[in-house]
């Protein structure tokens, strides 16, 4: 189909992006649709992406720049939205790349269905190759594969009606400092029905210092739960569909699972007194029939160490348990 009548924007937020930005910018341009603007917000870098993006923008008109004091992805992502004019926006972060086709797929798939979202699926790229991630490319009950984990969509992988981001006043909550793309995703599932193009067409990198792959401190399990609820909240608030009642009970038991896995990891961390603290503070409170839909180590034999508290038991398993905690 491949109708170029129709603009999309294309945000790519970038902070000290020097290693990377030009060649995904490099897979954004030479995209088999072309009829887009791409839109770079550089997020306060210190380093040389100011000095690429000028460079290449002598060369390519359809380059937008806009620079701000860092704010954080979530609201470089904002103002992108904010100053795009296409029909359509995507997302592609600025170390990451596209399929060559992945603009004219999702469009003629767009076309096709006339959907609000659509996306495809995802892999992950590093130095032992390209490994596709999970997804069923389900086009009804969304939600619910995301929150089961049928389909690990990164936000790369959407393609969305602007207007209806605006109608909905949809934007990423620049409060949240991780899980701001889980929430962001989520919400839309709960606005609408996505259709998908079932091939993986964006390619993830990983980054050894991205906060998704560095040691996490306790403060980063909590601002990843504080996720995970504003997002049961949301849930809670607009979703509406026949399978409701499913999903509200895998939004809890994301949640408890979440709680159990940090209590364990200060267990074996020998942060006992944070550990107690948390269970005095009833950090854990859980209804019984949530536990089937937790993993079963941690709604079995985990739980009730944890729920003991006794000190010689807490002491005995990390005594006995060797594997190394990432826990800084």
């Amino acid at each position: 189909m491949n109708n170029l009548n129709h603009l999309i924007s294309i945000i790519i937020p970038a902070y000290n992006a020097e290693e990377y930005l030009a060649k995904t910018l490099e897979s954004v341009f030479n995209q088999t649709y072309t009829n887009i603007e791409v839109i770079v917000i550089n997020d306060g870098s210190t380093d040389k992406t100011q000095r690429i993006l000028l460079e290449i923008q002598k060369d390519e008109p359809r380059l937008k720049t806009f620079s701000q004091s860092n704010q954080g992805i979530s609201a470089a992502r904002n103002t992108g939205i904010n100053h795009a004019v296409g029909e359509f926006i995507t997302f592609i972060d600025s170390d990451d790349i596209w399929d060559i086709s992945f603009l004219t797929k999702m469009m003629d798939r767009q076309q096709q269905t006339k959907g609000n979202v659509i996306y495809c699926g995802n892999a992950d790229l590093s130095n032992k190759g390209i490994r596709p991630r999970i997804s069923d490319f389900r086009e009804q009950a969304n939600l619910q594969g995301y929150l089961i984990q049928k389909s690990l969509l990164h936000i790369g992988c959407l393609l969305i009606k602007k207007s209806f981001l605006n109608e909905k006043k949809l934007r990423f909550n620049t409060n949240l400092k991780t899980g701001e793309d889980i929430v962001f995703i989520c919400t839309l599932y709960c606005l609408t029905d996505a259709f998908s193009v079932p091939e993986y067409l964006y390619n993830y990198t990983h980054r050894d210092g991205s906060i998704m792959h560095r040691p996490w401190n306790k403060q980063d399990y909590f601002n990843d739960l504080s996720a995970w609820e504003e997002l049961e909240n949301i849930i809670k608030n607009t979703y509406q569909n026949k399978d409701r009642e499913e999903v509200i009970t895998l939004i809890e038991a994301k949640i408890v699972y979440y709680k159990l896995r940090l209590l364990w990891i200060l267990l074996l961390a020998g942060r006992n007194q944070d550990l107690q603290c948390l269970i005095d503070n009833k950090f854990l409170i859980y209804s019984p029939n949530i536990l089937s839909h937790i993993p079963r180590k941690y709604a079995g034999i985990r739980r009730i160490i944890i729920e003991s508290r006794s000190k010689c038991l807490w002491a005995l398993v990390k005594v006995i348990h060797r594997k190394k905690v990432n826990l800084i």
